[in-house]
């Protein structure tokens, strides 16, 4: 399993940015956050399936609650986000090559079938340059952490969190 063997362990630490300030420059946005990096759960994943835990956020004492996977399923996630992501930039080098034969060549007039191939191959390269590294990204950063809320007093929990985001 590689990397996903040595980052996503039985151990399980939160990442917590709480927003410190905007600045508004121009034609740009620079956000700053306050990140606490906290074991919550006694620092372990669940055996299995999801579990959600409570915790406090350091810097503005706001009750928040996380989603954390276990490990085994945020291995498996990984693996899939990383096999996706090589597959789609492995399938570059037949589908490129091909666009730029068909591309190439010269067609009858009204024949629909080359440029229907050629429009696909355009489509398949650009799928793979965007969402190869896309993926290879996701996969990259995956943590098995995911849904934070803020819990009410009356232990719902709410659907946005502003000024609070996983890192």
């Amino acid at each position: 399993m590689g990397l996903a063997k040595t980052l996503l362990t039985e151990d399980c630490t939160l990442s917590v940015g709480c927003r410190v300030s905007i600045t508004q420059g121009a034609g740009s946005m620079t956000v700053k956050w306050s990140v606490a990096h906290m074991s919550v759960n006694g620092g372990r994943r669940p055996s299995k399936g999801d579990e959600t835990v409570d915790f406090i956020c350091p810097r503005c004492r706001r009750t928040m609650s996380a989603v954390v996977e276990s490990r085994a399923k945020a291995r498996a996630k990984y693996e899939v986000y990383r096999w996706l992501g090589w597959l789609l930039l492995l399938s570059l080098l037949v589908t490129f090559p091909l666009l730029i034969h068909y591309g190439g060549q010269t067609v009858e007039e009204g024949d629909t079938a080359a440029v229907n191939t050629v429009g696909e191959l355009v489509l398949a390269v650009a799928v793979g340059i965007i969402l190869g590294p896309a993926f290879l990204m996701t996969a990259g950063q995956y943590s098995g952490v995911k849904k934070l809320r803020f819990v009410r007093p009356d232990g719902g929990r709410t659907v946005w969190v502003r000024g609070h985001r996983l890192f």
